[in-house]
């Protein structure tokens, strides 16, 4: 019996693992009214004036940001250009990083019991609680026509940052690839 009890509580906690580890949770939301088929050109621009001089203010990521993005865009037929040639769409983005904590716990066990000479079956407690801590990523990513200066797509992204950098910048990039899987919108 208690070979099984630890059977399940190592799937439980194997299971409560994989859930740390899924991937980046992408969200996009766009203006069902815009015609998408019109953007032929974007540019991006300067970083927001609450960022500037933060820790988030990074060259290195930025540059991977607008990379990534970039060649999303240009593959689904966008060209990019400077903001002097009035490009249909502005991408902004912004990005955050967050200390978390998660709390997991097994739960109470189950088993055999004895109070006062007498025997049964029942719940108990000594279940144990782990904490874990992580970096937790927020991107937003978006897409404003310029000249009525109205957002018409967006993207948000949150996700568990890695250790690495080399790491990071994957998930980045798998994160801002699904994001435009289904860009352009379909107009309904």
């Amino acid at each position: 019996m208690e070979t099984r009890r630890q059977s399940v509580c190592s799937l439980i906690l194997f299971m409560l693992g994989l859930s740390a580890c899924t991937p980046v949770n992408v969200k996009i939301d766009h203006d069902p009214t815009a015609d998408f088929t019109t953007f032929t050109t974007f540019t991006f621009v300067g970083l927001a004036e609450a960022e500037k001089g933060r820790i988030h203010d990074n060259s290195l990521t930025h540059k991977r940001i607008e990379s990534a993005v970039a060649r999303e865009l240009t593959g689904k037929g966008l060209r990019q250009v400077d903001l002097s040639q009035q490009p249909d769409l502005l991408v902004y983005y912004w990005f955050s990083a967050k200390e978390k904590q998660q709390i997991q716990s097994t739960g109470p066990t189950a088993g055999a019991y004895g109070w006062r000479g007498r025997y049964g079956w029942g719940a108990g407690y000594g279940g144990t609680v782990t904490t874990y801590e992580y970096t937790e990523g927020t991107l937003i990513l978006d897409l404003v026509e310029p000249t009525k200066k109205e957002l018409v797509w967006r993207a948000t992204m949150v996700g568990t940052l890695h250790e690495t950098p080399k790491d990071n910048i994957e998930l980045g990039n798998k994160a801002i690839a699904k994001a435009f899987e289904s860009y352009p919108p379909k107009r309904k």
